[in-house]
């Protein structure tokens, strides 16, 4: 069996799954979870998931249309009154991260959408329309960090939504109706293994953990999960990012101790002594630089609690392939 303790979106759980190989991924951002346990389920009707996409367009265009909107046509009546996320969701929001009529022409296909949850169909439906925020309907650009590029003051909003279940379909006619591997994605902290994992039954685990680069992991996936009600409101968040391995200041928490998992690990407070008196030696006081020795200790914390968790799994002889950044020692950015 394949694992993926860190699986995101479910990239290396699809490739195993198509490759007839048995696999398990966890994830604790929801969204991301969400998706990998889609794309990795394959049993879905794609005509019957085309024919009500079908639907669903033509049910919103109709909604958009009486209030005097033309999903193609990129513009909006100067009286119409948007509709907006409820008042602490909406916080969540980057800001700027999506325009006031497209998010009311992508609120208005959700509730279309939303009509159809009891069928299988609905969850593709979801992911696609999660896709489109990311890819043209929201303001997003990303680098390092998700950033706010050019604000879209419109954008066809069904359109991008259907051509992306159009594409689902094409994939789904592919794999439809032939015998595939086993896959299971759970929704899990990744430093709490032992419960989902049968002992000695892993032969492999590739995966690409977070790292220790003040990166905020639910700012990447913020627009879609907020917007399709992966998040509520910031305590619920919060719980969420509880269950993340700390890997930016921005995420520690009073009650964290991970960093007990590495008390007396020489390497690992080398490291952690060496960034606090770079700190005070060039005087840096904001509240990240502050954090930072903190947050290290943490990461190699949450990392060396998950590995032994992991540890109990591992058939002799298994193999393991993790995704590190590492600085060459030539590298001079």
């Amino acid at each position: 069996m394949l694992l993926d303790p860190f699986c995101g979106t479910g990239t290396t759980i699809v490739e195993a799954k198509f490759h007839g190989l048995q696999s398990i991924g966890v994830e604790a951002n929801p969204f991301p979870h969400f998706a990998s346990a889609v794309k990795t389920n394959w049993c879905v009707n794609p005509t019957s998931l085309l024919q009500m996409a079908y639907d669903v367009s033509l049910a919103a265009r109709d909604v958009l249309s009486s209030q005097g909107i033309v999903d193609q046509a990129l513009f909006s009546p100067d009286n119409l009154h948007f509709r907006v996320l409820p008042e602490d969701t909406g916080r969540l929001l980057i800001k700027d991260s999506i325009c006031p009529l497209p998010l009311h022409k992508t609120l208005v296909l959700l509730d279309q959408i939303n009509k159809h949850n009891l069928n299988p169909e609905h969850k593709y439906m979801i992911l696609a329309l999660g896709d489109a925020l990311v890819g043209e309907i929201g303001n997003l650009k990303f680098g390092p960090e998700v950033g706010v590029g050019k604000k879209k003051g419109d954008v066809s909003v069904i359109s991008s939504w259907f051509s992306r279940v159009e594409k689902m379909v094409e994939d789904l006619r592919r794999v439809n109706g032939k015998i595939h591997s086993e896959s299971h994605i759970y929704l899990e902290d990744a430093r709490s293994l032992v419960h989902l994992l049968e002992p000695k039954s892993v032969d492999a685990v590739i995966t690409s953990p977070p790292y220790p680069n003040e990166k905020d992991y639910t700012r990447t996936t913020r627009l879609e999960s907020v917007v399709l009600g992966f998040y509520k409101d910031r305590p619920q968040l919060r719980q969420f990012k509880k269950t993340f391995v700390r890997s930016n200041t921005r995420s520690i928490y009073k009650a964290d101790d991970d960093d007990r998992w590495v008390s007396g690990n020489t390497e690992v407070e080398a490291l952690a002594n060496e960034i606090e008196a770079r700190r005070i030696r060039m005087g840096k006081t904001s509240g990240f630089e502050r954090m930072y020795t903190r947050a290290t200790m943490l990461y190699f914390g949450g990392m060396t609690r998950h590995l032994f968790q992991l540890r109990h799994a591992l058939k002799p002889n298994a193999r393991v392939a993790m995704v590190l950044g590492i600085k060459h020692p030539t590298c001079k950015s």
